[in-house]
């Protein structure tokens, strides 16, 4: 008798994952998560319920109304246009075809420049980010990223942050120095920091009038190149003459640590091995 109730609940244990397993496709499912709270305890989301075309998440501790947001899969792919939803009395309902399959969302509240990423709705595993624009700063990312990402992806980003530094080194490997004007009026210096992770990237010109140098200068963080459209061509260029053009024009890009700033944009001419602007050449020294 006591292993044929120790069978009935195992068999009720497993309807019962089973049941969990196929929830998203159930009327009246509902999920409840462990962790509820979401950037500095402001927002909490307290439960999810799914039914044919309607999906209702349950919040507290924010005012959303007409707050644009996007519907997502399991997979994070972005489910389309297809959907109307509300904010009211501290619920998001969205209705949609597809309302049974949002695992994740993005809620944009431009009143406080916060981008709430919510992931997980169909799961008891629910994981959040935030992207909050700080005006020292500028955009910068909130959250716990390992329970947000799968370890996949985490690794696919650290390989991409992996090319991206190799790219930026060997950019800075070659504009560190000095490239100076014909006419010694103009110039740009760059100079790398000791670990190679970033680069002072300064542009000045001589002023006559004043006999003293001015400049603008960024730190770059970061640095990619680009294929270039800047080629110099009238009326007449023919195909040839600009896909000629287009192989060896470079435009580089040095990324602003000052995120609010404007990043530094080089043309570089791989062949002549020389930086161009609108009236002016520059060499290596």
């Amino acid at each position: 008798m006591v292993k044929f109730k120790a069978l009935l609940i195992a068999a009720g244990l497993g309807m019962s994952l089973l049941g969990l397993i196929s929830c998203g496709q159930v009327d009246g499912c509902t999920y409840q998560y462990p962790e509820t709270s979401v950037l500095f305890d402001d927002f909490h989301i307290t439960k999810t319920i799914y039914s044919q075309g309607t999906m209702r998440l349950y919040y507290r501790g924010v005012q959303f109304k007409d707050n644009p947001i996007r519907c997502y899969d399991a997979n994070f792919e972005d489910l389309g246009d297809q959907f109307d939803h509300s904010f009211r009395n501290g619920v998001l309902t969205v209705q949609a075809d597809f309302a049974e399959k949002i695992s994740g969302l993005t809620i944009e509240d431009r009143a406080h420049d916060i981008i709430y990423r919510l992931r997980y709705l169909d799961s008891p595993q629910f994981a959040w980010l935030a992207d909050v624009f700080w005006y020292d700063e500028g955009w910068s990312e909130t959250g716990d990223r390992e329970a947000y990402y799968s370890a996949a992806e985490l690794q696919a980003e650290a390989d991409r942050k992996a090319e991206s530094q190799k790219e930026a080194q060997e950019v800075f490997a070659l504009l560190e120095g000095t490239w100076v004007t014909e006419d010694g009026l103009q110039k740009y210096e760059f100079v790398a920091n000791e670990d190679k992770s970033g680069m002072n990237c300064c542009t000045m010109w001589w002023n006559n009038e004043t006999q003293e140098w001015y400049s603008w200068s960024i730190f770059a963080e970061s640095a990619f190149r680009t294929k270039s459209f800047d080629f110099g061509c009238d009326a007449d260029c023919v195909y040839d003459e600009i896909t000629e053009k287009a192989e060896k024009l470079i435009t580089i890009i040095l990324v602003n640590s000052d995120h609010t700033a404007a990043d530094m944009r080089i043309l570089y001419d791989s062949e002549e091995n020389v930086i161009k602007d609108t009236d002016a050449i520059y060499h290596k020294q």
